[in-house]
């Protein structure tokens, strides 16, 4: 079969190559999946580069050679003991908790990493679901009062937590302030957001009390400046960013929000089969639609890096065998 493979940490252009490889075989408690869509997140690039979030754990050369956590596809086989899924079902999910391996023609996984493709949504929008439609699921729950009258704002609103992000919380009723870069402007507003502010040209946190709920994406900023701009019983969530503010946020954001009744939190992601289950329910139903920014054959993953790592991409890159 065919993937997309690096051995060290580089740019994708330079690093990432596509071979034969032997198509694995499911051990017991595995399925086999004929992949059709794979969708890019940034944690696929942070790996690929060897950002310094990307060498924890492995800090000279790559744990795996193939990356790829989100995936949508067709069960080829399944191993000894799985009695959940049959050749043929149709099945996405997040396998970051596993080998990775998306980028491929073929990839085994556990049977309980996966959630039904239900009739009527295609394999490049489920592709799409699983780890950014997860966080962002997992972020808005952190503010269980979630609703009208609250002031939610996202910043990195235009990746693909930020596009689920607007669209969930939108669904509670709540008024959403979206932050990125000016280029994302329309589209975003397009999804639902009722603000949009340009980080280049405004510092959201400028203006003291004004948010019930900051999800951020791409968090800079010490725990001070964030409890600054919530109001009082407020809540932050941060996803991702620079790791000073992670870890301020994780060792001191008790302490600082605790001042106010505040909550200042780093989000610990689990892939979840019931946050799945869930996201392709609401995208039948109407109320969620994954945005697709581009879809990349295998042989332009590289391409497809390339775009996440832009910083440019609205929505979801998705990589598609053929």
């Amino acid at each position: 079969m065919r993937a997309l493979v690096y051995e060290r940490y580089g740019p994708p252009e330079q690093v990432l190559r596509l071979e034969q490889v032997p198509q694995p075989r499911p051990a017991p408690g595995e399925v086999l999946v004929r992949v059709h869509a794979a969708s890019v997140n940034s944690w696929d690039w942070d790996l690929l580069i060897g950002t310094p979030l990307g060498r924890l754990g492995s800090p000279f050369r790559p744990r795996r050679r193939i990356l790829g956590a989100d995936i949508a596809g067709t069960v080829e086989a399944v191993g000894d003991s799985v009695t959940t899924w049959r050749p043929g079902d149709a099945v996405f999910g997040d396998l970051s908790e596993g080998n990775w391996g998306g980028f491929a023609d073929y990839v085994c996984t556990k049977a309980d990493t996966l959630a039904p493709i239900p009739e009527g949504l295609g394999f490049i929008e489920a592709a799409a679901l699983p780890q950014t439609g997860a966080l962002a699921l997992q972020a808005l729950r952190r503010r269980s009062t979630l609703g009208p009258g609250d002031n939610v704002l996202i910043n990195g609103a235009g990746g693909g937590v930020g596009t689920f992000a607007i669209q969930l919380a939108k669904s509670t009723g709540a008024s959403v302030t979206a932050v990125d870069k000016g280029e994302k402007r329309d589209r975003v507003l397009a999804l639902g957001a009722d603000a949009f502010i340009d980080y280049r040209e405004a510092d959201f946190s400028a203006e003291p009390d004004r948010y019930d709920l900051v999800v951020d994406v791409v968090a800079s900023r010490a725990p001070r400046v964030f409890a600054r701009c919530l109001r009082e019983g407020g809540n932050l969530v941060v996803i991702g960013g620079t790791i000073p503010s992670l870890m301020q946020v994780a060792a001191l954001g008790g302490i600082v929000g605790g001042k106010r009744g505040q909550r200042l939190e780093l989000l610990i992601y689990r892939p979840s089969t019931a946050d799945f289950v869930e996201l392709a329910r609401r995208c039948q139903d109407g109320t969620l639609t994954p945005v697709i920014d581009n879809v990349y054959s295998l042989a332009d993953g590289a391409q497809a890096l390339r775009r996440i790592g832009s910083g440019l991409a609205i929505g979801k890159v998705i990589v598609t065998p053929n």
